[in-house]
């Protein structure tokens, strides 16, 4: 089940980069809390369920042109996956490009993710996790 959790995740990041957000918030529970890294400053608020992650990817749609969310390796174990990701954009006030790495481990039940919580750097999120290196 590992693999197919992979999957999801994965598939769900490639469905916002198309756009279709309705995709990629379809594999969350409707209790999913997602609990942002802090590399945002004054972003901190924990997201609940699906309409949670659509008013945090609005703010973000707000902010940035050109939004995309690169996948730069996962891997599960058990029922974690873990994601290490760039976030690109172009700010509409500034115009400047601008990238920011995160890790996130998403906990997973039955196919659908119920949690998902950000790290600053791979060795946080790997440890709080409880992941074997």
């Amino acid at each position: 089940m590992s693999g197919e959790n992979v999957e999801i995740v994965r598939g769900a990041f490639e469905a916002f980069n198309r756009g279709d957000h309705d995709a990629a918030f379809k594999d969350l529970t409707p209790n999913f809390e997602y609990v942002p890294s802090g590399v945002i400053p004054g972003v901190t608020e924990i997201q609940r369920g699906p309409d949670g992650m659509k008013r945090f990817v609005g703010w973000l749609l707000d902010q940035f042109d050109d939004v995309r969310i690169d996948v730069n390796e996962a891997f599960a174990q058990d029922d974690r996956v873990f994601v290490s990701i760039t976030n690109r954009g172009r700010g509409k006030r500034s115009g400047a490009e601008t990238s920011w790495d995160v890790c996130v481990v998403f906990t997973m039940q039955g196919g659908k993710a119920v949690r998902g919580e950000a790290f600053r750097t791979r060795a946080q999120a790997l440890e709080a996790a409880g992941f074997a290196e």
